[in-house]
């Protein structure tokens, strides 16, 4: 099978001018021409089917920064390389991976005295541990290849940490800027040979899908940049713009970042996992595009946003791609504020609590507060969603869920986590699944000994 080509000028998906139009780079390739031009040092040029210049149009089109050093980039679907080796010419470390070996590649690399790195992969084997992380990523006419395109741009966020730039074929790049905002979100699928006339082309998204796909994929800020011959560019950013100098606002409290699936921290790799982010702000009116949440630093869109009452928020949002096993830092701050302190997440197997040896000896719990997280009540009925939620006073700089047991009925319950609300400390535990119905008195019990007074919850028949 021959390789498919970006085809250069407008027409419908399966209109013969556009078939032919692709048909006729394959060919061309197929002859001998090589897919980029390479400039040569001595001023020279191997030409190709896309000329040095529009390939340079197109990095001005993109933003690339004309210094790249001590940078990273990995440039996929590196064909006969030009993109790769002009990244290296403006300073970078680059890796360059296609699915299928050029020849040409190698011949221009030769030439050219390049140290790029070639790997030969498939998107679906690009990960951080086969390739480390990159500072910018190019993704140039790959997408609409994919027969899983979320997940190959999902792998492309999980490599990047600053930018991807992303160029696909848009089905509705023949519109007016105008019909393009205004077209739905969707996507074309294509079984056999309907895009171009080849058979691996498999997708063609509208420019709207094609931006959400990439916030989809986890990328917080996703600009278009250009729509040219059915061709979208779009750059990816991982990081949200910098708070303001001078906020307008208090940064929120973030009162915890829980597992919506489970209502604990940790978070549990090859799972469609999302976040629960629980937080005190006393802005009015929030919604998703006036949130900025991050962990490690990398920006995560948010999926939903709800008013809880008493300057209460709930934010969800997807685990972004990428995660380590270990601990992760979650923080957050609207667009007139700046950021709350971070909270701990778990990613991978869950190491087992320790105390911190951070209590001060004699210092006791007052027990303000035990209620069902699910329902804001003092009564239970079995639900598998149900936690029990308690929330204390101490006078503690620090606190780990090693320090404290929640002891109901007598029976102890491990802290899944354990949460600073400001003046008061929150814990939420599972209640054990073998209590009858009935009333049962909770404390808070200290790793130091000492424990709260008691307060009284219900389990009911369900």
């Amino acid at each position: 099978m021959t390789r498919p080509t970006d085809a250069q000028s407008a027409g419908a998906a399966g209109h013969p001018t556009y078939q032919a139009l692709t048909q006729a780079q394959v060919e061309r390739i197929e002859r001998g021409a090589w897919y980029h031009s390479i400039e040569l040092r001595d001023g020279a040029a191997i030409p190709g089917v896309i000329g040095v210049e529009p390939l340079r149009a197109r990095m001005e089109a993109f933003g690339v920064p004309e210094n790249l050093s001590g940078k990273r980039v990995l440039d996929v679907g590196a064909a006969t390389g030009w993109c790769s080796f002009e990244a290296e010419r403006r300073g970078a470390e680059v890796v360059a991976v296609d699915c299928v070996e050029f020849e040409d590649f190698r011949t221009a690399r030769q030439l050219l005295d390049s140290k790029v790195a070639y790997r030969i992969l498939d998107v679906d084997e690009l990960t951080p541990d086969t390739l480390g992380v990159f500072d910018y990523v190019f993704f140039f006419g790959v997408l609409y290849h994919l027969r899983h395109p979320l997940l190959g741009l999902e792998r492309i966020c999980a490599l990047t940490r600053d930018a991807a730039y992303v160029e696909s074929f848009v089905c509705d790049g023949h519109n007016t800027a105008g019909e393009r905002a205004a077209n739905g979100c969707y996507m074309e699928f294509y079984e056999t040979g309907e895009l171009g006339g080849q058979i691996d082309n498999w997708v063609g998204p509208t420019t709207n899908c094609l931006m959400a796909l990439c916030r989809s994929a986890g990328f917080a800020r996703v600009e278009l940049t250009h729509v040219l011959d059915r061709r979208a560019g779009v750059v990816c950013r991982r990081r949200w713009e910098a708070p303001p100098a001078e906020p307008e606002q208090p940064a929120p409290w973030l009162n915890s970042a829980v597992n919506n699936r489970t209502n604990d921290i940790l978070f549990h790799p090859g799972k469609d996992e999302y976040i629960c982010a629980y937080f005190n702000s006393p802005e009015r009116g929030l919604a998703i595009d006036a949130l900025r949440v991050e962990i490690d630093g990398l920006g995560a869109p948010v999926l939903h946003v709800a008013e809880l009452g008493r300057d209460r928020w709930q934010a969800n949002l997807r685990v972004p791609p990428g995660l380590a096993p270990g601990p992760h830092y979650v923080r957050l701050r609207t667009v007139r504020s700046g950021f709350s302190e971070a909270f701990q997440i778990l990613f991978g197997a869950a190491p087992e609590p320790a105390p911190t040896a951070a209590l001060p000896p004699g210092a006791a719990p007052t027990l303000l507060e035990v209620e069902n997280g699910m329902t804001q009540t003092a009564e239970f009925r079995g639900y598998r969603n149900e936690y029990l939620s308690c929330r204390f006073r101490l006078p503690a700089p620090d606190l780990d869920r090693g320090d404290v047991l929640i002891e109901v009925g007598g029976r102890d319950c491990a802290v899944d986590f354990v949460t600073n609300l400001g003046a008061l400390w929150q814990t939420n535990s599972k209640l054990p699944p073998e209590l009858p119905p009935g009333r049962y008195q909770v404390r808070v019990k200290l790793g130091n000994g000492q424990a709260s007074s008691a307060l009284e919850i219900v389990i009911a028949k369900g």
